[in-house]
């Protein structure tokens, strides 16, 4: 992957670190979590987004209430619902995905999520 400089951060940061670090900053901003947790977190979220985009996930997170909440989910039918391609640079708080048992587009807090598993049928 190619490497881009920025000047705000260290040179030659590739995407997927520039979203990392991004990442952990909001999540030690929600949460009182450890910084390993936090650095597990992200790298999972980020194996889960590459995932979906290519088959489905069991996606087990919290929701906004606290409630315990499990979803299969993918990322297969973005492009063609929003016209354009998924970039895991535009998520901020929250993850999008399509939940296959409620037929609809659904999202998590990224301090929420709790662990994600493949799906093979």
């Amino acid at each position: 992957m190619k490497k881009q400089t920025l000047g705000h951060q260290p040179n030659h940061v590739t995407k997927e670190e520039r979203v990392e670090n991004l990442w952990k900053k909001l999540i030690r901003q929600e949460t009182d979590l450890s910084d390993e947790t936090i650095a597990w977190m992200t790298r999972r979220i980020l194996q889960l987004t590459d995932y979906m985009a290519y088959g489905c996930a069991l996606i087990a997170y919290r929701k906004q209430n606290g409630e315990f909440y499990m979803a299969r989910g993918t990322l297969v039918y973005y492009e063609a619902h929003f016209h354009r391609k998924y970039d895991i640079e535009h998520i901020r708080n929250h993850v999008v995905y399509w939940d296959i048992e409620q037929q609809g587009w659904r999202t998590f807090q990224i301090e929420n999520f709790l662990e994600w598993k493949p799906v093979v049928n």
